[in-house]
């Protein structure tokens, strides 16, 4: 048993071997993790984030064609359902999501990301709501994002905020500082907007990017 200090410093210092490690022959991120991880936890608090519900939706339009990717119970898409948004789009890994969330009108979609296959220059905002930090080719899953926006359409990316790193939940690859999350999302667009934000009903802290290419 390897002692915690020492892991601990594995996964400050290399995460995305400590994230390999922790998930070898496990398949923290596969389809049949998150089908029981999902139908597990759907009506839980845990999944609900009001104030970042708020957030997405004082800055988009009932009008806008949005994705969700990696939707999980759906929480963002269903409030803003409820709100009057019409053209919400989920994409999912999880078969019982997708299946629970087309019976409540939302378009949903089935992909293993980093691919996204839909079409390009089609939707006004994407929305990957803790999701980055789960992606190991994570250069390949910004890029698809940016090639899903219309012309002046933006993307709306939350990740923790400097926790819940690989040794705390071993579905994650890498840990991000606001920092950190600014430069790498630098790479892709020329826009960069980012805060730290916290929710009602979480005590973490979240950085929140909207990012336009």
């Amino acid at each position: 048993m390897i002692p915690w200090r020492v892991r601990n410093v594995i996964s400050e210092h290399f995460p995305l071997l400590y994230h390999l490690v922790a998930n070898a022959g496990i398949g923290g991120n596969s389809r049949e993790h998150w089908n029981q991880r999902l139908e597990a936890t759907w009506d839980a608090p845990v999944r609900n984030w009001p104030s970042k519900n708020e957030l997405i939706a004082s800055v988009t339009m009932p009008s806008d064609v949005i994705l969700d990717v990696a939707c999980g119970n759906g929480s963002i898409l269903r409030y803003l359902k409820s709100m009057g948004y019409e053209s919400l789009h989920g994409l999912e890994i999880a078969d019982y999501a997708i299946q629970r969330l087309s019976q409540e009108g939302i378009t949903m979609h089935s992909g293993v990301l980093p691919d996204i296959p839909l079409e390009s220059g089609f939707f006004d905002v994407v929305i990957a709501s803790q999701v980055l930090e789960h992606i190991i080719r994570r250069g390949k899953f910004v890029s698809e994002i940016r090639r899903l926006l219309k012309p002046g359409g933006k993307a709306l990316i939350f990740v923790p905020d400097n926790c819940l790193g690989p040794i705390d939940e071993k579905e994650h690859v890498i840990k991000y500082k606001s920092h950190s999350l600014k430069h790498f999302l630098g790479r892709y667009f020329s826009q960069v907007e980012i805060q730290s934000i916290q929710d009602t009903n979480h005590p973490m802290r979240v950085l929140y990017a909207c990012v336009r290419v």
